[in-house]
């Protein structure tokens, strides 16, 4: 098998699709009437024939009221913290306005809490998601807050979402002083390319605003193309909940209006029309606000201060106590891209985060100023991380990433996964951006992207599945399958009781001739992840949430099959897995002949610990292990007793989890159990023996075991059965007794369980 390069893989924002369409965003102070303007020309633009599309991007979410009759509508961050991210759909939360004016309202979070503005960057990222950019739309509207453009609220300023930005404004300073800090915000996103579409006069009527108005706008070389005067007829319109060209369609304060969408119309058939950002100093504000008149700049504001991180001076190393977060979603996603071994996963965030993450497998330290990285260095040495500190919040984390690539490309690293975590999500990184310059100018590396920043993506397990989903990309659909292989999926370091015991999924496909072809998410190289679709079958090695989330992944991305049984583990499991590999491969009198060995020692080995156990009372408590028909088809086997399986109770977490087994009406199970409600069943029964998944501890009179999936085959029941005859026949405090020396020392069976 050879490693063919893949074209550079990351997450679009949307590369727009190809079609006649602009975007159109309207920024302005709060309460300065954005709102109504926006409404109106949305209206104004569906009745020139437009297909509009209306996106309120204020937390008070009442942009599109009035092209709704009045009517609410579902938020899309409520949505998305409804909602799990795979039933999501884009029609619950576009409505249809009038004129079929398609509305959406981003919301915000709960007052005094979270960041708006980063509300706003999961609002886009969504409906991107969701396929909004596949509807057929003429125009899109933002409806904008701009009293601070920070990075969230300065999403819609990008070239990506809007070709042409209005600044609604009156004649009073505050809100000229906030036009031209959105002025500020455009011209550091545009580097010089003109989308300025104009000034929209939305007088209050106060005394000169009309001069005033006129003053700014000569000085920053504007056009005012409306003057919507004050008027009654607004308050009228929003108290019968509908725009005002829908009510006073004949009205001037119409006609006003129209010019805007005229204006808006215009810019789609001639972009020269857009004008670049001059905004002003503060020193020749304050003279707009003196009544003076200003020259234009030519070259827009001079800085008041520093604008790049490296130009401000570096600060002590406050040492702070801060409350970790251990299961976000970034963290299960750096856990996912780093298995695969070639490559190098670079951490955009603190490097507190960075350390927490690197401790998914007990490694609490992420390493530094090694010069070369080999295929066989443990998982956290292909950590990375940007170190993010306090003024990241101010001058950005863009640099620092790009910074952190460039010298990882210099130490020869060629293979990157960039991982967002909250802290670049909260001041709106570009994260895309700077990787897509860095591909550009070395088309022969590998980029992908994974945006986990937040926990708008969910926890440690969604974040794991995002993982799955990037490192899939790299998998070749032309590939055909070709030989004897066989793909894991979904192996994971805490499964592992045994570091030795890692063979035995290798050792049982030996067996039958074959051999694995990808550990998908488990100590693997790009070679195999690219041929992936060279294996004829696919195993899922544990049951459990994340383990199916990631085969729905591999089924829907690269068009394979995953079996639903698992890689068996005890006899019967063994002969169903035997039969499949026979028909698939042609060997079905090979299999049969394995099994008829394998069933032969098994029974040997079972009759003999037969003698220990027979008779003996078990519980079994399961809480977190999906499967375990292989445990209670051992215990009957030896002869045991089982007195119930107490089962967890469902949390939602555990939503999928399979129901049933094969021993239902031969076994008692009772749902709902926990340790804690269970001490009075363990005196009514009293087992001689407890297997439990989930550590129980507290008495000292019974035998206990702890159990994970004993492992793949039929040796490893076999093993786990000598255990059992080994802990039937020791006192009950055998495994965990006092030293001499007062210390506590673990027996060596229960240890390596």
């Amino acid at each position: 098998m050879s490693w063919t390069k893949q074209p550079t893989l990351y997450p679009c924002r949307s590369f727009a699709v190809a079609r006649e369409m602009i975007q159109i965003a309207v920024y302005g102070k709060g309460g300065i009437g954005k709102s109504t303007v926006s409404a109106n020309v949305s209206y104004a633009l569906a009745d020139m024939g437009k297909k509009v599309m209306q996106i309120g991007c204020d937390p008070k979410h009442d942009s599109t009221r009035a092209l709704l009759n009045g009517r609410d509508q579902t938020t899309v961050l409520k949505y998305i913290r409804d909602k799990p991210p795979f039933d999501r759909r884009l029609e619950d939360v576009v409505l249809d306005g009038l004129k079929g004016i398609k509305c959406v309202e981003a919301g915000g979070p709960e007052p005094g809490i979270g960041c708006a503005g980063r509300g706003i960057l999961s609002t886009f990222d969504t409906l991107k998601k969701l396929g909004v950019d596949e509807m057929d739309i003429d125009v899109k509207v933002y409806d904008v807050l701009g009293d601070v453009v920070c990075g969230g609220f300065a999403v819609p300023l990008r070239n990506e979402y809007a070709d042409g930005v209005y600044l609604v404004t009156s004649g009073e300073f505050m809100s000229l002083y906030a036009a031209n800090n959105i002025l500020k915000g455009i011209m550091n996103f545009d580097k010089g390319i003109p989308r300025v579409a104009g000034i929209i006069l939305n007088c209050r009527g106060m005394e000169n605003e009309h001069a005033a108005a006129e003053r700014f706008a000569d000085a920053v070389c504007l056009p005012i193309v409306a003057r919507i005067p004050r008027s009654g007829l607004f308050a009228e319109s929003e108290k019968r909940g509908a725009p005002l060209l829908h009510l006073f369609p004949d009205s001037d304060e119409a006609a006003e209006l129209r010019k805007i969408a005229e204006s808006a119309a215009s810019i789609l058939n001639d972009p020269s029309r857009l004008l670049e950002s001059r905004p002003l100093t503060e020193e020749q504000m304050g003279r707009i606000a003196a009544g003076e008149a200003v020259l234009p700049n030519p070259d827009g504001a001079v800085p008041d201060g520093p604008v790049c991180r490296s130009c401000v001076r570096k600060r002590g190393s406050e040492k702070k106590r801060e409350k970790l977060v251990a299961s976000c979603a970034a963290a299960g996603a750096v856990y996912g891209c780093s298995t695969v071994t070639d490559s190098v996963t670079v951490i955009h965030g603190p490097r507190s985060c960075a350390h927490i993450m690197s401790s998914s497998r007990n490694l609490s330290e992420i390493r530094k100023g090694k010069k070369r990285r080999f295929m066989n260095d443990p998982q956290f040495m292909r950590i990375e991380s940007t170190d993010m500190d306090d003024t990241v919040s101010v001058f950005g984390g863009a640099g620092l990433l790009e910074q952190k690539i460039r010298d990882l490309i210099l130490e020869g690293c060629t293979r990157f996964f960039i991982v967002t975590t909250c802290v670049s999500g909260i001041i709106g990184d570009n994260t895309i951006d700077v990787v897509t310059a860095l591909s550009n100018q070395h088309p022969d590396l590998y980029f992908r992207v994974v945006e986990a920043d937040g926990n708008i993506l969910g926890d440690w397990e969604d974040g794991y599945i995002e993982a799955a989903d990037a490192v899939a990309d790299m998998v070749d659909k032309n590939v055909r399958p070709s030989g004897r292989y066989v793909n894991l999926i979904g192996e994971r370091y805490f499964f592992r009781i045994n570091e030795d015991k890692d063979d035995d999924a290798a050792a049982l496909l030996r067996q039958f001739g074959l051999d694995v072809n990808c550990r998908f998410m488990y100590e693997t190289d790009m070679d195999s992840i690219v041929n992936f679709k060279l294996g004829s079958l696919n195993y899922m090695v544990n049951d459990d949430a994340m383990s199916r989330g990631v085969a729905k992944v591999l089924e829907r991305k690269i068009g394979i099959k995953v079996e639903q049984d698992l890689l068996p583990c005890g006899m019967y499991e063994f002969k169903r897995f035997a039969e499949r590999i026979g028909r698939e491969f042609g060997i079905e009198e090979e299999a049969a002949e394995i099994v008829r060995k394998e069933e032969t020692e098994y029974i040997s080995a079972i009759s003999e610990l037969r003698k220990k156990l027979e008779g003996k009372k078990v519980l079994i408590e399961s809480f977190y292990i999906h499967s375990i028909d292989w445990l209670i088809e051992l215990i009957l086997d030896l002869g045991m007793e089982i007195a119930f399986v107490g089962l967890a109770p469902e949390r939602e977490w555990k939503a999928e989890r399979r129901k049933g087994s094969r021993f239902e009406g031969r076994v008692e199970f009772t749902k709902d159990y926990w340790p804690d409600g269970g001490s009075d069943e363990v005196e009514r029964i009293k087992p001689d023996m407890i297997i439990s998944d989930g550590g129980r501890t507290g008495i000292t009179d019974i035998h206990h075991i702890s159990f994970v999936r004993a492992g793949v085959g039929v040796k490893c029941v076999i093993r786990f059965a000598r255990e059992m005859a080994d802990a039937a026949t020791a006192p009950p405090v055998e495994g965990w007794r006092l030293t001499g020396k007062g210390e506590m020392m673990g027996d060596e069976r229960y240890a390596r369980n």
